[in-house]
């Protein structure tokens, strides 16, 4: 498991041990630490809008927008964002 991104500290979150960060598992998927997020339904409405859906066995989780740009960052450098 390696951290992707910057590491909590690096962006200001403090040692509450409830700060969002991004992990790689070592096949290749990712752990990603967030808020629980319980959707309004405005923001539902939405989701179904662009085509969006939960189910049964997922969560959605809120995940700061500098953490998921670090991750991204570091992946779009080491030439993986993007592929497919």
């Amino acid at each position: 498991m390696r951290r992707i991104g910057s590491t909590p500290a690096q962006r200001g979150c403090g040692a509450n041990n409830s700060c969002p960060d991004v992990l790689e598992l070592e096949d290749g998927d990712f752990l990603v630490i967030g808020k629980l997020h319980l959707l309004t339904a405005p923001e539902a409405e939405r989701m179904n809008e662009v085509g969006a859906s939960i189910g049964e066995d997922e969560t959605v989780v809120l995940v700061p927008r500098d953490c998921i740009l670090a991750a991204a960052r570091q992946l779009a450098s080491e030439g993986v964002a993007g592929a497919g």
